[in-house]
C-alpha cells in the first residue's frame, strides 16, 4: 500500500458566503480537483481560493484576470513527507480591461520563475506577493502593491504609488520608482546587490552585504539606520549615497549573524540560512522602531524560511491497515503542525 501525501489540504480560514476553495494537484495520485492552475482559475470567480499541492512537477504558466488567493506549499520545505515544493512557470497579470482586471489578488507559498503583465496598460493594483521564492523580475503593475517575506531576484516598481518592499532577501535590484510613498524595510540585500533610479523613498532597516555601490544612482531618498556588511574595510563607502540624505547608517566587517554566512551566497542557497542577527551585532534591536534591522525586525519579521503558509498543514498521511475486510474500517494516521 502507497503512503498519500497531501501538502496542502486543510485550512482554518473565514471566506465570504459566495467564495470557493478549489484545489490543484498534479501528482500521480490526485487528492486535488483540479491537474493546472490555470483551469482552477478558469472556473473560478472573484474572491475565490486556490490551493496548489506541493509537487515533483512544475504546474506551468498561470494567467490571472480576476481577484483570487493563490495558496501554495511553500518554496524550500522541510519536516514533511516528501517536501515537494509548489512551483509554477511564469504569472501574467491580465490589465485588458475593467472587468477582467486580478486587481487585489494575494500570491504565496510559490516557486515563481517570474511576475509580469499580460498585455494593455491598465493598472493592476493592490497585489500581495508574500512568502514566495522569485527567481526572475518581477514586475510591479500598479499601486498599492505589498511585498514580504519573499526571495527575490529584482524588483521593477515601475513608478507607482504605495508601494511596500519588506522582509525580502533580495539577490540583485530595485529599480525604477520616483514616488515618495515608497517604502523599501528591513530587506536583506545579497552580494553586490544594490537599488538604482529610484528617488524619494523611505530607506530604512535594511541590511546591504558588499553592495554594488556605483549603481545607487537615485536621489532624495530617505536612509535611516542600514547596516552595509564589507568583507574588506578599504571597501566602505558614504551611505546614504550622494544627493540623499538619513541619519544612522553603519558601516561594518562583522558578519552580523549567529552563524557564519558566506558573503557570496546565491539566492538558490539563502533559504538554506537563519539571517538571525547576533545579539551582539550592530544591527540588533538598532531599527528605526526598536527591533533588529534585516528580515527578522519590522512589522512583518520572516515567519520562516520555507515560504510555508499561515495555515494548518499535513506533514504526513499513513494508511494503518494495508487489509481491510468487508465493511471495515480504514485506519489513517495524520500528522499535521500549524503555520506562523
Amino acid at each position: 500500500m502507497k503512503k498519500l501525501f497531501f501538502s496542502l489540504v486543510i485550512a482554518a480560514t473565514a471566506f465570504t458566503a459566495n467564495a470557493t476553495v478549489r484545489t490543484v494537484n498534479n501528482g500521480t495520485i490526485s487528492a486535488g480537483q483540479y491537474t493546472t492552475v490555470q483551469a482552477a482559475v478558469d472556473v473560478s470567480k472573484a474572491g475565490d481560493t486556490i490551493y496548489i499541492h506541493g509537487s515533483q512537477t512544475s504546474y506551468g504558466d498561470v494567467t490571472l484576470n480576476k481577484r483570487l488567493v493563490l495558496m501554495g506549499a511553500g518554496h524550500n520545505l522541510t519536516g514533511t513527507q516528501y517536501n515537494f515544493p509548489t512551483t509554477v512557470g511564469t504569472i501574467y497579470l491580465s490589465q485588458g480591461n475593467s472587468t477582467t482586471l486580478p486587481t487585489g489578488t494575494t500570491i504565496k507559498g510559490l516557486n515563481i520563475s517570474g511576475i509580469y503583465g499580460a498585455g494593455g496598460t491598465l493598472p493592476v493594483n493592490n497585489i500581495t506577493l508574500e512568502r514566495n521564492y522569485i527567481s526572475s523580475v518581477a514586475y510591479l503593475l500598479g499601486t498599492g502593491w505589498i511585498c514580504r517575506n519573499n526571495f527575490a531576484y529584482y524588483f521593477v516598481l515601475g513608478d507607482f504609488k504605495n508601494t511596500i518592499i519588506s522582509n525580502n532577501v533580495i539577490s540583485q535590484i530595485i529599480q525604477s520608482s520616483n514616488q515618495p510613498s515608497v517604502i523599501i524595510t528591513n530587506n536583506i540585500f545579497l552580494n553586490s546587490a544594490y537599488i538604482s533610479s529610484v528617488s524619494y523613498a523611505t530607506v530604512t532597516n535594511n541590511i546591504f552585504i558588499n553592495p554594488g555601490y556605483q549603481n545607487f544612482n537615485g536621489t532624495q531618498n530617505t536612509w535611516n539606520k542600514n547596516i552595509i556588511i564589507y568583507s574588506d574595510p578599504a571597501n566602505y563607502k558614504m551611505f546614504p549615497p550622494l544627493n540623499n540624505t538619513g541619519v544612522g547608517n553603519l558601516n561594518t566587517v562583522d558578519e552580523q549573524f549567529t552563524e557564519t554566512i558566506p558573503l557570496d551566497i546565491s539566492l538558490a542557497n539563502a533559504p538554506k540560512q537563519d539571517w538571525i542577527l547576533a545579539a551582539t551585532s550592530i544591527g540588533y534591536k538598532y531599527g528605526t522602531d526598536g527591533t533588529d534591522v534585516g528580515i527578522y525586525g519590522g512589522s512583518y519579521p520572516m515567519p520562516n524560511m520555507t515560504g510555508a503558509t499561515n495555515i494548518p498543514q499535513i506533514t504526513s498521511m499513513d494508511i494503518q491497515n494495508s487489509v481491510i475486510p468487508q465493511n471495515g474500517t480504514l485506519n489513517i494516521e495524520l500528522k499535521a503542525r500549524g503555520q506562523k
